[in-house]
């Protein structure tokens, strides 16, 4: 493993940490401020549409002006934007601090990912992209452990200061342990039909975004749901934290399943999501939902990282910035549209025969998917 591999793995896990700090107490943060279920998801769903609306040009930029700069310039206003957190007082107010966020959010995980797949060599991009995401995996798991406790025990605003300072280490890591890595790209315009046209990019993109739209259903509703069972938010954070963990240990062996058996151990990811939500829906003590969290995270992990990996080996070297924050938009719109479609289900079925839809839909989507993606 290159030595920048591990410097990138650094600033991915201090950036996601602190936005993992955030995940177990903003949608209960949003319950004071008045908000009801439809707008606590449209509150995670509008830092998705800024980061979908931000990281095609950023990762374009980048390819030709240096992945070094925006990484150092988006961890440092992440860092700066997620304090005004703390000053917000109604929920319009959140939802402006929100997109920001989102915004410079975006010059950091898809470019960072880039970066990998750039120094990756071509036979062991599986493993490399598999390291990459276990610092999103070990950060955003970490994360919630920390911000449990700090809203838990002394106020609910401390975990957002914490992740603004977060966020400012990491740019200052970003700027004086990173080479630049940038290409004098012939044409220097965004080529989205590209992309879009090649059925080998278009099906991967869509699959992934079907498994983040259930995975966006356990980190917006998972702290009101576990809440009915007596689980509070530092219990939340824990549950959070520690599957996310097990995924992230497990990322580099993932990485290299796929690499050893390619697409076919994506079938093995698909039954562990649709089985860990369909369970989560009947769980009703802290060790069921755990466990539950668990076969869902790890399946999920399997599919986005095999993705991810056949992906990125699509994409010519000097357009992966552009191409990886293309691919990695399927996060925001998964994000975006199962928070909203989910949420809308929750608030007519109620959160745990949603977790039900989930299961079926995972399942039969993404059977469907990789059926047309092996053909």
């Amino acid at each position: 493993m290159k030595s920048e591999a591990y410097v990138i793995w650094i600033v991915t896990f201090t950036t996601m940490l602190g936005i993992g700090l955030i995940a177990p107490i903003l949608s209960f943060y949003a319950k004071t401020l008045g908000a009801n279920n439809f707008q606590v998801a449209l509150i995670f769903s509008i830092f998705m549409i800024a980061r979908t609306i931000t990281q095609i040009p950023a990762g374009h930029l980048s390819d030709i002006y240096g992945k070094k700069l925006f990484l150092t310039l988006g961890t440092f206003f992440y860092g700066l934007t997620t304090f005004f957190y703390n000053f917000v007082s109604n929920i319009f107010e959140l939802l402006i601090v929100r997109f920001f966020t989102g915004v410079f959010s975006a010059f950091v995980t898809p470019i960072a990912g880039s970066y990998i797949s750039a120094i990756a060599p071509k036979e062991k991009m599986g493993q490399y992209m598999g390291f990459f995401n276990s610092a999103i995996g070990m950060g955003f798991g970490v994360g919630p452990i920390i911000g449990g406790f700090l809203a838990e025990h002394f106020s609910i605003k401390a975990p957002f200061y914490f992740c603004g300072f977060l966020g400012i280490l990491a740019s200052i890591l970003s700027y004086f342990k990173l080479r630049d890595i940038k290409f004098k790209n012939k044409s220097r315009g965004i080529n989205l039909k590209l992309y879009l046209k090649n059925k080998k990019f278009l099906i991967p993109f869509i699959f992934n975004t079907v498994i983040l739209m259930g995975n966006s259903s356990v980190i917006v509703f998972l702290t009101i749901y576990a809440y009915r069972f007596g689980i509070g938010l530092d219990g939340s954070g824990f549950l959070i934290a520690f599957t996310n963990i097990i995924s992230a240990l497990l990322q580099r062996k993932l990485g290299s399943l796929y690499d050893k058996y390619g697409l076919n151990i994506i079938i093995v990811g698909l039954l562990l999501v649709s089985l860990g939500f369909f369970y989560l829906s009947l769980a009703d003590n802290f060790y069921k939902i755990m466990l539950s969290l668990i076969l869902q995270a790890i399946g999920s992990s399997l599919i986005s990282t095999s993705l991810m990996s056949y992906v990125a080996n699509l994409i010519p070297i000097e357009r992966r910035g552009e191409g990886l924050g293309l691919f990695t938009t399927s996060l925001n719109f998964g994000f975006m549209f199962g928070s909203l479609f989910f949420g809308a289900i929750a608030n007519v079925i109620g959160i745990g025969e949603m977790y039900k839809v989930v299961s079926l839909f995972s399942l039969i989507m993404g059977f469907s998917l990789f059926k047309i993606l092996k053909s």
